[in-house]
């Protein structure tokens, strides 16, 4: 089996020729850290059998996000442990997104734009559940940043799992809401549009492209 720690290897300077000018210090830094990872490039650490006294050397793992080989563990313990976070109640999978006009400005100002992003994703579902008629309570949701669509290219949005209903803080009750939908998706992309060039603006962030009206 072939390592991603080899393929970074054999083929990391011919990607810099080819592709240097696009990849940002986060992807220099991933890169360094999955060359390194439990192999002859890693630091080592000693592992002694008290029964036995039988040493063992085992290289160190990396330990950066983008590796798969350090990560497998950790996604499952981090699923695990969102999936007990569920309340016994129906939910709903909410996505935002933005325009292809402004992802070169998210590429290029990525620490804002996905910050902006995913405090406008919830700040748009908080103020629904609050103002529905119906409901009128505090919601929640797990929300989740892509980056990348699964052909990998490169596509920004927030995915959202929210409860069908919210805490009533008055009544001190649970109040769910009715039917198949949870709220309409038109209104809910005029409201987030809204907010998400609000919250560019006042951060400093301008799109040169023709935005789209809706």
């Amino acid at each position: 089996m072939i390592l991603l720690a080899d393929l970074v290897d054999r083929y990391r300077n011919e990607l810099e020729q080819l592709h240097g000018h696009e990849l940002l210090p986060s992807h220099h830094h991933a890169l360094n850290a999955i060359r390194r990872c439990r192999n002859q490039y890693s630091a080592v650490m000693l592992l002694e059998c008290k029964d036995c006294h039988q040493n063992v050397i085992l290289p160190h793992s990396c330990g950066h996000r983008s590796c798969p080989h350090c990560q497998q563990h950790e996604s499952q313990a981090w699923l695990e442990g969102q999936r007990r976070k569920l309340l016994p109640v129906r939910y709903f999978l909410i996505t935002f997104t933005v325009p292809a006009q402004l992802r070169s400005l998210f590429w290029n100002h990525q620490h804002k734009t996905y910050d902006l992003l995913l405090k406008t994703a919830w700040q748009t579902i908080d103020s629904f559940s609050r103002r529905d008629r119906k409901l009128k309570g505090r919601t929640g949701a797990h929300a989740v940043l892509h980056t990348h669509n699964r052909r990998l290219d490169y596509h920004p949005h927030v995915h959202l799992i929210v409860p069908a209903g919210v805490i009533n803080q008055q009544r001190r009750e649970w109040c769910e809401q009715k039917g198949n939908v949870l709220f309409w998706a038109n209104n809910l992309a005029r409201v987030f549009r809204a907010r998400l060039f609000e919250a560019l603006r006042l951060a400093g962030l301008r799109c040169e492209q023709q935005l789209p009206n809706e």
